[in-house]
């Protein structure tokens, strides 16, 4: 089938958004979701927090999560992960202008906590916060920048006396981070990490390993002068050849992507050694890996973004190299307005692509393989532009 296009506030009537989007897949309930701040309408749920999500039937439905866990108004776009080892899915965010990060976790319905309240954390979050978890380490993970560019780290490890737990990363010899940081966990290698952009304008990267967090690795580019104004980088792994790879949007505009193999990093400026056109400016590139499995043999790897033309384009990276593929425009297609949001679903066999238009509408571009790119494995042969629905 290759990629369609949805618009899921037109379809399913999914409330006009105020920000960008974040998603995420939750694997064992065979369901996705995408979380976003409600677009004025002139009531009182006004900015809340609104959770779409679908199952195995493809429909979409909507939630104020915000109304049901009774929780303060967001200030600050969200971040959303599932924790897995728990069966629960997490959303932070900044409320007001007390540097709180403030949580909203599904259990049995959706509540609200104040993670600085819980972890006994007297520093101010000036940026909105990053969340993950590891499945390897069964635990969950709160990065932000404070006050002073100081880089700390909110941890939760799993049952019900589990609590948060703050831990500051940066030294007194810096680096300090210039920009909020990003997080992400590798359990196929067994490792997590938090990348940033430093005051040097280097981009760095912090690995836990065994459960202890090392000091902040030089990844080598240098990414300007305009480090203050990038989007916060954010990285992932490919189990299919255990390496891993921070893509991000340079003061160029070009989109790059930095990689570590065989024990070292290298960079890729994937707009001008690849093709395809500059990027919109101010919009961070979304990366993922698609890992091989029974409808795609051949595992690739994804970095998606938005051109200044509106339309979505697509990098993706298969054995024969890297490739470039605009996954909109044309009849039907819907300009975007925000950063993609991104993730890959081996079980089904699809890639799962979100962003908000310049209408404020939701909008999914959806990958599935067809009967024949199945057979032959063959990932380039159904990455046509999307049908719009």
């Amino acid at each position: 089938m290759g990629w369609t296009t949805r618009n899921l506030t037109r379809q399913f009537g999914a409330p006009a958004a105020l920000s960008g989007v974040v998603a995420y897949l939750f694997a064992a309930e065979r369901t996705r979701h995408v979380v976003y701040r409600r677009q004025s309408d002139g009531s009182s749920s006004d900015g809340h927090l609104i959770e779409l999500y679908c199952g195995t039937d493809d429909v979409w439905h909507a939630k104020d999560i915000t109304a049901e866990a009774e929780a303060p108004q967001p200030t600050s776009d969200p971040s959303a992960y599932v924790f897995d080892t728990e069966g629960t899915q997490h959303v932070v965010f900044l409320s007001d202008d007390d540097g709180h990060i403030h949580e909203l976790y599904q259990s049995d319905g959706w509540h609200h906590g104040d993670l600085m309240d819980s972890s006994a954390t007297v520093v101010r979050a000036v940026d909105p916060p990053f969340g993950w978890a590891s499945a390897h380490y069964g635990t969950q993970h709160v990065v932000f920048r404070d006050q002073y560019r100081t880089v700390h780290l909110l941890s939760r490890g799993t049952g019900d006396d589990a609590a948060w737990v703050q831990h500051p990363l940066t030294t007194s010899t810096g680096p300090h981070a210039a920009v909020a940081p990003g997080g992400y966990a590798f359990d196929a290698a067994q490792t997590q990490h938090i990348v940033m952009v430093g005051d040097d304008q280097l981009l760095y990267e912090y690995v836990m390993t065994d459960g202890s967090w090392g000091p902040p690795r030089d990844l080598g580019p240098n990414v300007g002068a305009s480090r203050d104004a990038l989007p916060h980088p954010t990285g992932y792994g490919f189990a299919g050849d255990g390496t891993r790879h921070v893509p991000w949007l340079g003061e160029d505009r070009d989109i790059h992507e930095q990689s570590f193999a065989n024990g070292a990093w290298s960079p890729k400026n994937l707009t001008s050694e690849v093709g395809g056109p500059s990027p919109m400016p101010g919009l961070a590139p979304a990366g993922y890996s698609f890992e091989s499995n029974p409808a795609a043999p051949v595992g690739t790897r994804h970095v998606i973004h938005i051109g200044a033309d509106g339309l979505v384009y697509e990098f993706w990276n298969d054995p024969s190299g890297w490739h470039v593929n605009p996954l909109t425009g044309g009849e039907g297609s819907f300009p975007a307005a925000s950063a993609p949001t991104a993730f890959a679903d081996p079980v089904a066999g699809t890639q799962n692509v979100f962003y908000r238009s310049t209408a404020d509408e939701i909008i999914e571009l959806r990958y599935t393989p067809s009967p024949l790119h199945g057979k032959v494995g063959v990932h380039g042969a159904a990455h046509l532009h999307g049908t719009a629905l």
